[in-house]
């Protein structure tokens, strides 16, 4: 095959970054091409030190490297195939939704901190708080709802070990969570007296106690799925089964997943995973927590979609939409939707941070 090679003769003050430069191409790009082409005594190293003239790509070689350099930049704009400590925003406004056949729907607001702590070689100590929960726009004033929030404030933030690829592996330091609220549960008794109270202080702290339940409770609930997804599914270009959680606390189903993306806004993509519950089971299996001996016909269907944005210049997370559909005898049985979004950093606070 030939191919049409243009030269340039390199002039006094010519670097390799500014005759690529003129180029539109990389310098890396164009040393590429050069030293392709050239005799073996005329190859570019670090600059163009012995070497009188270089091989130049032609127009339509031109256009092609720099349609390559431009998927090249988008794929490097996506989030690490690892976490890092800048990752996540300080803080994040949440918005929950439940509709449910024949139920009012719920929505519950309230907000999430992230703090991530880098430990050597171990991936992350990463401790999670919620806060100012409100249901329906207002703060819960029953009494259950109450010591529910109470119980949970006195063991906040909860710390879990990540690793670098992501995902939650475990509670981090569960004998010192128990103890925290250990401390706590005296001043808990004080306020919230009455057996009922009693009663429902017991049970979580024995819910506490049971490690494995704990660590459940949130790896199932979907906010913390996708919070902590596995940092390479951003980047995946297949297929792929995963198994993931559609009703918190049941057990999970395997769904097949595949991942899109959105690169029209300047500053920011748009990383949109989709799937489709791949395994058979039922609602009431789901429902109950447990599988069945036999295979029952009512098999549910589902849809799972996450839309993430991520900057394209930090690569911090700033928005995550998520929603599960739940479907039986292909009617809508319910569907969990969820909107994340960072929230905006107080100025005085920034300022601060910038001092320090």
């Amino acid at each position: 095959m030939n191919i049409s090679i243009s030269t340039y003769q390199v002039k006094r003050g010519d670097t390799l970054e500014s005759v690529a430069g003129q180029l539109g191409i990389s310098a890396e790009a164009l040393k590429r091409y050069h030293n392709t082409y050239c005799d073996l005594k005329n190859l570019i190293g670090s600059d163009f030190r012995g070497v009188q003239e270089i091989m130049i790509p032609s127009s339509e070689k031109i256009a092609e490297l720099k349609e390559s350099q431009k998927q090249i930049s988008l794929i490097n704009s996506l989030p690490s195939f690892h976490l890092n400590k800048d990752f996540y925003a300080l803080n994040y406004e949440v918005t929950e939704r439940f509709e449910q056949l024949d139920k009012e729907d719920l929505i519950v607001d309230y907000l999430v901190s992230v703090k991530l702590n880098e430990t050597e070689g171990k991936g992350f100590i990463t401790e999670v708080r919620t806060s100012d929960i409100k249901k329906y726009g207002i703060s819960p004033d029953e009494k259950m709802a109450m010591i529910s929030l109470a119980c949970m404030e006195s063991i906040s933030p909860i710390a879990f070990s990540i690793p670098a690829q992501g995902k939650i592996k475990s509670l981090y330091d569960h004998k010192a969570l128990v103890k925290k609220l250990e401390s706590k549960r005296p001043d808990l008794e004080d306020f919230f007296i009455g057996e009922v109270n009693k009663t429902y202080l017991d049970k979580f702290h024995s819910s506490v106690k049971n490690e494995n339940y704990l660590l459940k409770q949130f790896q199932s609930a979907l906010l913390y799925q996708i919070l902590f997804p596995e940092m390479d599914c951003f980047r995946r270009k297949n297929e792929w089964k995963e198994s993931f959680y559609v009703i918190q606390n049941s057990f999970p189903v395997q769904c097949l997943f595949h991942t899109k993306y959105n690169f029209e806004n300047p500053y920011d993509v748009e990383i949109i995973i989709k799937g489709k519950i791949e395994e058979s089971c039922s609602l009431q299996e789901l429902l109950r927590r447990m599988k069945f001996e036999e295979l029952r016909e009512d098999k549910v269907t589902g849809e799972i979609e996450l839309r993430y944005t991520t900057s394209k210049e930090t690569r911090k997370l700033k928005n995550i939409e998520a929603s599960i559909i739940l479907l039986h005898q292909e009617e809508l049985y319910r569907k969990q939707s969820l909107l994340l979004r960072a929230k905006e950093e107080n100025p005085a606070r920034k300022f601060s941070t910038l001092l320090d």
